[in-house]
C-alpha cells in the first residue's frame, strides 16, 4: 500500500489563521443576514481589525518560509559586492564586510533566532508605515522632490516590484536606489525631521515631514541630524547602508542602497511620480 507522509511547518500557527479566517467569514455572514450593523459601527471596526491581523499573520508566514532563501541570497550579495569593490577597500571596510558575513552565517545556522529576527523586522516595518502616515501632511499641497542619492546605477527595486515580492514575500512600498555603503543621503525637500529610528532588528530609518507629504529614508547606517531639526532640500541627513548583516540594514535588505518612501494623505505613493526623470 502506498503511504504518503505530509509535514506541515508551524501547524499551530496555520490552524490559528484558518480558524481566524473561518470566524471572520461566519461573522460577516451573520452581519449580512441580520442587517443590524450600521456602517462604521464597532463590529465593523472589529472585522477590519481581524482582517488586518490575518493579513499580518499570512505575511509573516510567507517571509519566514523564505528565511533560508533570503539569507543565502544576501550572502551572495555580499560576495558580489566584495568581488566588485573589495580591491579598493581599507582594512576597516574589509573588517566590516567580514563581520556582516559572519552575522548572516550565524543566522543561517540558528533557525529560531533568525525567525525572531524577521518577526521583529516586520513589526518595525509596519510601525514605520504608521509613523510615516502620521507625518504625511496635507496632500492638497504640491510635493516636488529631489533625489536623496544620485541614481547612477538606476533603480534596483521599483514601487510594488514583483520580483521583490517573490523574493521576500512583501509588497515593496518604496523604490530602492543602489549606492555605495556609507554614501551621503540628502533631504529630498525642506521639512522637519520627525523620526530617527534604531530598531532591535538592526533596521534604521529617518522620516521627514514636508508640507505636502512625508519621506522615509531606510537602511541608513548613521544619522547626521536630530529629531525636530529643520532641514532644507539637499542637506545631508545620513549615511547610507543596506549591506546585509550590517548596522541599519535589518534582515530584509537587497544590498547597499537607499530605501526611499513617499507618503501623502493616507497612502504610500510611487516616489518616481515626485522625482525628476533619471
Amino acid at each position: 500500500m502506498l503511504e504518503i507522509n505530509i509535514h506541515i511547518h508551524r501547524p499551530l500557527r496555520i490552524l490559528a489563521i484558518l480558524g481566524g479566517t473561518v470566524s471572520l467569514f461566519l461573522g460577516l455572514q451573520w452581519i449580512v443576514d441580520s442587517g443590524e450593523l450600521p456602517v462604521g459601527g464597532p463590529l465593523s471596526a472589529s472585522v477590519q481589525t481581524a482582517e488586518s491581523t490575518i493579513q499580518r499573520e499570512r505575511q509573516e508566514i510567507a517571509v519566514i518560509e523564505r528565511r533560508e532563501e533570503i539569507l543565502r541570497y544576501q550572502l551572495s550579495v555580499l560576495e558580489n559586492e566584495k568581488n566588485k569593490y573589495g580591491k579598493d577597500w581599507s582594512e576597516n571596510q574589509k573588517k566590516e564586510w567580514q563581520n556582516a558575513r559572519n552575522k548572516l552565517l550565524r543566522l543561517l545556522e540558528d533557525r529560531r533566532v533568525s525567525e525572531e529576527y524577521i518577526r521583529t523586522a516586520l513589526f518595525e516595518i509596519k510601525s514605520a508605515e504608521i509613523r510615516a502616515l502620521a507625518a504625511s501632511g496635507d496632500p492638497s499641497i504640491p510635493l516636488k522632490l529631489s533625489w536623496p542619492v544620485e541614481p547612477k546605477e538606476g533603480i534596483s527595486a521599483l514601487f510594488h516590484d514583483e520580483e521583490y515580492k517573490k523574493r521576500f514575500g512583501l509588497v515593496h512600498e518604496a523604490i530602492d536606489i543602489p549606492v555605495l555603503q556609507n554614501s551621503e543621503v540628502r533631504s529630498a525637500a525642506e521639512g522637519v525631521v520627525e523620526v530617527l529610528y534604531k530598531g532591535d532588528s538592526g533596521y534604521q530609518y529617518i522620516i521627514i515631514a514636508h508640507p505636502g507629504g512625508a519621506t522615509l529614508y531606510g537602511h541608513v547606517s548613521e544619522f547626521l541630524v536630530r529629531e525636530g531639526q529643520v532641514v532644507h532640500r539637499g542637506d545631508v541627513i545620513a549615511l547610507s547602508g543596506g549591506r546585509p548583516g550590517s548596522l541599519g540594514a535589518g534582515p530584509l535588505s537587497t544590498g547597499p542602497h537607499l530605501h526611499f518612501e513617499v507618503v501623502r494623505g493616507e497612502a504610500q505613493m510611487d516616489p518616481l511620480d515626485y522625482l525628476p526623470k533619471y
